[in-house]
């Protein structure tokens, strides 16, 4: 009696076990018929992933350190303004999501957080068919690629136009498939097939670019893109591009770079301080040497050299000189009556006399000194005043000592 008991227990524990097994065979996504739009998004997810998970698209992150470098995709959803549409909705969101996910792209946003992202901008963003409109929502997404779409009757047929903004060219490609009915397995099937080539056409591998900058609040402009301030790690796009890294009271740093996909580029960035460097003198102290060395090199002023003076003295005896002379030419001619003789007393004689000795000395004087002063003042060089240039002592603080640093430069010629 025992054997048929231990026969009957092992039969029911293979049984068991091989119900599950093949429960599994038949799992996946069966558009054949309506019961997947019954079925959670989240379920139709889980469903879509088991079908091809040994094909996933390209694995861009294996030599960045765990970072993904492929596109980052974000679907906004699909517009149903009918009725017989919406009711498909379910349907064409567990199918189109899974299959543009698999795409080659890593995921940026599904529809339900491009909803809560976006906001109160959601339903303009998604009835979008323009750049100017799909440029913000991708901002603030992170999305490099985005699509959205519209399923709706037009002249009597069913109509799913696709539009997928690529934000590294700010272009939009549009896609149009066309079915029978709203529902239709075929139309659903050959739509995911459309937007799966579009963003395997679209999506490009990107590249990792890290900048540190010895300054932290250094802002990192990519042309003009800004990356962040400071240490900053972006996912750029392939290709060329102007690195621009400043910072108030530091000089600009500048370079272009070619990105590579897949590859990492850092640079290490030091910024210069504007003005002297830190070992120098003040800024306050070099401009006062400055200045007094450049009102030393223009030497005196004409005006202050004697010689001037004396030369003007000089000139002045001349003219006394010649006053004194004229005036006692005068006196003498007066003395003389028509017949050529001199009726002069002895004393007007006598002071015409000195009078013109004193003409003459003071005119022979005069000129020499004149003369001779102003040979002093055009060809000897002027005597220059010693300059000077010193570096004030800096104040310590009260009570403490100050060390001083005394440069003294003088000559004279």
């Amino acid at each position: 009696m025992r054997t048929p008991v231990v026969y009957v227990a092992g039969m029911l524990a293979l049984a068991l076990a091989a119900g599950p097994a093949r429960a599994q065979e038949g799992l996946g996504l069966d558009l054949s018929s309506d019961s997947n739009a019954q079925k959670p998004n989240e379920q139709q997810d889980s469903e879509d992933a088991s079908l091809d998970t040994g094909n996933l698209g390209l694995d861009l992150s294996g030599n960045t350190s765990g970072v993904d470098l492929r596109s980052r995709f974000a679907f906004l959803g699909v517009d149903t303004p009918d009725r017989a549409g919406a009711a498909a909705l379910k349907r064409w969101l567990g199918w189109l999501q899974p299959v543009a996910f698999r795409s080659g792209v890593s995921r940026a946003a599904d529809v339900g957080e491009s909803r809560g992202q976006l906001g109160a901008d959601y339903d303009s963003a998604l009835r979008c068919g323009e750049a100017s409109c799909f440029g913000p929502a991708a901002e603030t997404l992170d999305a490099d690629l985005l699509t959205t779409a519209r399923l709706a009757q037009e002249d009597g047929t069913w109509t799913l136009r696709m539009w997928t903004y690529d934000r590294d060219r700010g272009a939009v490609e549009m896609d149009v498939v066309t079915g029978r009915k709203a529902n239709d397995s075929n139309f659903i099937r050959e739509a995911g097939n459309v937007l799966s080539k579009r963003l395997t056409g679209l999506a490009r591998q990107r590249a990792l670019l890290k900048v540190s900058s010895n300054v932290p609040q250094a802002v990192v402009r990519v042309g003009e893109r800004m990356l962040g301030v400071g240490k900053v790690e972006a996912r750029l796009p392939p290709g060329e591009v102007q690195l621009i890294v400043e910072a108030d009271d530091y000089s600009t740093y500048t370079k272009t770079l070619t990105l590579a996909p897949g590859a990492t580029e850092e640079v290490q960035v030091r910024l210069e301080l504007n003005g002297p460097s830190p070992d120098g003198p003040p800024s306050d102290a070099v401009a006062v040497v400055k200045k007094s060395s450049k009102k030393s090199s223009g030497g005196p002023s004409v005006f202050s050299r004697p010689a001037l003076y004396t030369t003007v003295v000089g000139l002045a005896a001349v003219g006394a000189g010649v006053a004194l002379g004229m005036k006692a030419r005068d006196a003498a001619a007066k003395g003389v009556d028509g017949q050529g003789v001199q009726n002069l007393t002895r004393g007007e004689y006598l002071a015409a006399r000195q009078q013109s000795m004193l003409s003459s000395v003071l005119m022979a004087g005069g000129g020499a000194v004149a003369g001779g002063s102003l040979l002093w003042l055009i060809i000897v060089p002027a005597r220059s005043e010693p300059s000077s240039s010193s570096l004030a002592p800096v104040a310590t603080g009260a009570g403490k000592g100050s060390t001083d640093l005394h440069l003294v430069i003088g000559g004279s010629f």
